[in-house]
C-alpha cells in the first residue's frame, strides 16, 4: 500500500513538472523561420564612419593659387591617404596639375621646393662655386653672401682693365652641394647622436666639400649681370652675418645701357622700364665690363626718320647782271 502512495506521489510531481514547463514553452515567442537560400538581415545596421577629406569644389587648371572659393570638405566612408582633413593646410598654395570637380587634393597635387622661397620678382640661379671662391666651403643654405666680380683683362669680348667689384650685395642662398633650406644638413649635435648617419653622408658625396653649384635668390634685372659675369669672369661668394643689411645704392651710378632699345614713342618720357622689361632688353658685355663709359664710345643708331615738317618758301635769290668794258684792247667784266 505504502509503495503505491509512493508511486503516485512521484506520478503526480513529474506530472506538475511537465505541465510547468509547458506553461513555459507556451510563452516563448516563436522565431521566424528564413527561408531556404535566403540570408538573414540584421534588424539594427551598424552607423558606417565618416571621414572629412578636401576636395576640388570646382575645376581647377594647373598653377592656380587656392582660395577658399576653389576647396570643400567632402564626407567619405573611407579615410583618403595623404589627404587632407582641414581645407585651412592648402588655402594659398599652388596647384602642379590641373584637378576635375570632386577630386581628392593630395601633397604631390600641390607645388613645393625652393621656389616656393622665393619673394615676388626674384628667380633661383645656380653659378659654378669652388673651395677658394666660396669661403672655403663653409657656406650653408640660408645664408646671406656678397657676390664679386673678377676680370683679368684678357677676354676676347671686349677690352677692358683688370677689375674686381661688387656684383650682387646680400644674395640669399638656397642651395649649396646636395644641401637646400628644405633639407638643411645635420648640425654639429645632430652629427655626434648619428655617428653612423654621417658616415654614411659622407661615402654618398653629401657633404659641403663636394659641393659644385650654389643656387642663389636673384632679382629679375640682375639675372644677366651675373650669367654674364660667371661666363667672361670669376665669381667670388663672401660670406655675410645675416644682420648685416647694408647694400650699396645703385643710384649713385649710371645705369647700364641695355642691348635692345625702345620702339620710338613707345615709352612715355621719364617713365621707367619695369624688372621684366630690362631683363627682356637684355645687356651686353662689354657694358657690364666698362659701365656707362661704354655708350659713350659705341656708335650711335641710326635716327629713326620722322615726318618733315613743312619749310618756309626759300627766298629767291638776286638775279645779277653782268657787263663787258671794252678799252682799248683790255676786255673787263663786271657783275653787279
Amino acid at each position: 500500500m505504502n509503495l503505491t502512495k509512493i508511486l503516485a506521489g512521484l506520478l503526480l510531481v513529474v506530472a506538475m513538472v511537465l505541465a510547468i514547463g509547458a506553461w513555459m514553452l507556451s510563452r516563448t515567442p516563436a522565431r521566424p523561420v528564413a527561408a531556404a537560400g535566403s540570408t538573414a538581415l540584421p534588424t539594427t545596421a551598424a552607423p558606417v564612419q565618416k571621414h572629412s577629406v578636401v576636395v576640388a569644389a570646382k575645376a581647377i587648371a594647373a598653377g592656380q593659387r587656392l582660395t577658399a572659393e576653389d576647396v570643400k570638405l567632402a564626407e567619405l566612408p573611407v579615410a583618403v591617404a595623404h589627404g587632407f582633413g582641414s581645407a585651412e593646410a592648402v588655402l594659398g598654395r599652388t596647384t602642379a596639375v590641373a584637378l576635375p570637380a570632386g577630386a581628392p587634393l593630395f601633397a604631390q597635387q600641390l607645388l613645393q621646393g625652393l621656389a616656393l622661397q622665393l619673394e615676388s620678382g626674384q628667380r633661383a640661379v645656380s653659378v659654378a662655386v669652388r673651395e677658394p671662391m666660396a669661403a672655403g666651403h663653409h657656406v650653408r643654405p640660408g645664408d646671406f653672401v656678397d657676390v664679386f666680380f673678377t676680370l683679368d683683362g684678357k677676354t676676347d669680348q671686349a677690352v677692358v682693365d683688370t677689375q674686381t667689384r661688387l656684383l650682387l650685395a646680400r644674395s640669399r642662398v638656397l642651395a649649396y652641394g646636395a644641401a637646400s633650406v628644405e633639407n638643411p644638413p645635420p648640425s654639429e649635435a645632430q652629427r655626434r647622436a648619428q655617428p653612423e648617419a654621417d658616415a654614411s653622408a659622407r661615402r654618398g658625396g653629401a657633404r659641403a666639400d663636394n659641393a659644385q653649384t650654389a643656387v642663389l635668390a636673384v632679382p629679375l634685372e640682375d639675372v644677366q649681370r651675373l650669367t654674364l659675369a660667371e661666363k667672361y669672369g670669376q665669381l667670388t661668394l663672401a660670406l655675410r652675418h645675416p644682420d648685416d643689411t647694408g647694400v650699396p645704392d645703385a643710384a649713385l651710378f649710371a645705369a647700364l645701357p641695355m642691348a635692345l632699345q625702345p620702339a620710338a614713342g613707345r615709352l612715355a618720357q621719364d617713365v621707367a622700364l619695369q624688372p621684366a622689361d630690362r631683363a627682356y632688353a637684355g645687356l651686353r658685355f662689354r657694358d657690364l665690363a666698362s659701365g656707362a663709359a661704354a655708350a659713350r664710345t659705341a656708335p650711335r643708331p641710326t635716327a629713326v626718320p620722322t615726318a618733315a615738317a613743312p619749310r618756309a618758301p626759300a627766298t629767291p635769290a638776286p638775279r645779277q647782271q653782268t657787263v663787258e668794258l671794252y678799252q682799248g684792247s683790255n676786255v673787263q667784266t663786271v657783275t653787279y
